[in-house]
């Protein structure tokens, strides 16, 4: 079933805009706040932005319109350019109070506003689909609901003067009409700073690499797998780019290749699904084309590396925490009642108990056959699963048991080498 937001007609939306000096002025005064980055994304129905919404969303960081003009004009049933002007300009503007660091939309913006928006202010790209499924995707809803295409006479008539082709029947209209958009589109792929191949999103690398440069911002390439495998609002499901082309009626068939020429430049075969390497873009500036796959993802890599270096620093961040709790830890045990009354009986062990006599030798060796080995007393902490309190209580005891032996043991010594009885000493 046609959502209500497909319903919505757009005007002239791939035509060339009629004032072209006065679209880029008035998109070359905007009125900025923030430093987050923007983006503008253009694409034909039926291309799979609902799903690329859906991604560039899914990162806390970014948030995504999916025709947000759309909003803009409610209760309108459609839109001009000068909405579409007018929207971008709020994009500009709002902020959303710090909230994100990267804000766009997918979906709004016809060619003319990508191609002169300033490009220090947005990053611009392109959604593309392979044509024949485009095409197809779009007749069979067109066949069931006729509500949200209009068709455009001015378009026909483009077509008819440049290829000769004539549509008479109201399905040969739309074909036409579509195919059409997407031969602009195709002219205009070397004006966008990012082209985005639906069919190369299902690899992980590359759409991790696309997000990246979309929005600035690393996508998780676990969360980007998960999207790859639940795609959304899937119309059709015809196998092949050749079953496709079958469906087509002859005339449609002719007129696709002829008009679609070209296509390969984009990454497409005219008449299978084999993706192509776009060689015929330019070269950005250093050296790589702009919308080839890259044979090393770069951007995606650093950062890979850049996210390793956060995870280390909160890594170090967490540990300086433990040791700052710790480090109170063992600030309190010593201005503990139990840690001074201990620090009391070793003052008293070693002005009985002086280090080399003879009763300090005795004293050692008895005291020997109760200590455990460090490492297995840390064995035995960790293998034995005791609340900390409990464990506090456990120590605590034993000072006090050892206290009082260091105390009680000295005695005994004393009494048996007829010395005299050692009076206490007062706190």
């Amino acid at each position: 079933m046609t959502s209500f937001w497909d319903r919505i007609k757009s005007k002239e939306k791939t035509a060339p805009v009629d004032n072209v000096g006065a679209l880029r002025a008035s998109l070359s005064k905007l009125d900025i706040r923030g430093e987050h980055h923007r983006f503008l994304v253009n694409r034909m129905g039926s291309s799979g932005s609902t799903w690329l919404v859906k991604l560039l969303n899914s990162h806390p960081d970014v948030f995504c319109y999916h025709e947000g003009v759309l909003a803009q004009i409610y209760p309108l049933k459609s839109y001009t350019s000068e909405h579409v002007v007018n929207f971008i300009r709020w994009l500009a503007w709002d902020d959303m109070h710090g909230a994100y660091k990267a804000i766009g939309d997918v979906g709004s913006s016809w060619l003319g506003h990508i191609q002169e928006v300033p490009r220090n202010l947005f990053t611009t790209g392109m959604l593309l689909r392979h044509p024949a499924r485009m095409l197809n995707t779009r007749l069979k809803v067109f066949e069931k609901d006729k509500s949200f295409t209009e068709i455009d006479p001015s378009t026909l008539r483009q077509a008819e003067e440049r290829w000769g082709i004539r549509a008479r029947d109201e399905m040969d209209q739309v074909f036409l009409q579509d195919l059409f958009h997407i031969v602009a589109q195709i002219r205009a792929i070397d004006t966008v700073d990012v082209v985005i191949h639906l069919e190369r999103m299902n690899d992980v690398e590359y759409c991790c690499n696309i997000l990246q440069q979309l929005t600035g911002i690393h996508h998780e390439p676990s969360v980007v797998d998960l999207f790859i495998h639940n795609p959304v609002n899937r119309r059709t499901n015809t196998p092949s780019v050749q079953a496709v082309l079958q469906q087509f009626s002859s005339d449609q068939r002719a007129w696709y290749k002829v008009m679609l020429d070209d296509l390969p430049r984009c990454g497409y075969a005219l008449d299978s699904d084999e993706l192509l390497d776009p060689a015929s873009r330019p070269r950005s500036a250093d050296g790589v084309r702009r919308s080839a796959l890259p044979k090393e993802f770069r951007g995606y890599e650093l950062q890979v590396l850049k996210q390793a270096v956060v995870e280390r620093d909160c890594e170090i961040g967490r540990l300086r925490g433990e040791v700052k709790e710790l480090r109170g830890i063992w600030a309190a045990v010593q201005n503990s009642a139990g840690w001074r009354l201990l620090e009391s009986l070793r003052r008293v062990r070693r002005r009985v108990l002086p280090t080399g006599t003879r009763r300090a030798t005795w004293y050692h060796s008895m005291i020997s056959a109760f200590r455990r080995p460090t490492g297995t007393t840390e064995q035995f902490i960790r293998d034995t699963r005791i609340s900390k309190k409990l464990w506090a209580v456990a120590i605590t005891i034993g000072v006090l048991i050892v206290g009082f032996l260091a105390w009680f043991i000295p005695v005994l010594i004393s009494m048996a080498n007829g010395e005299p009885e050692l009076k206490a000493i007062p706190d």
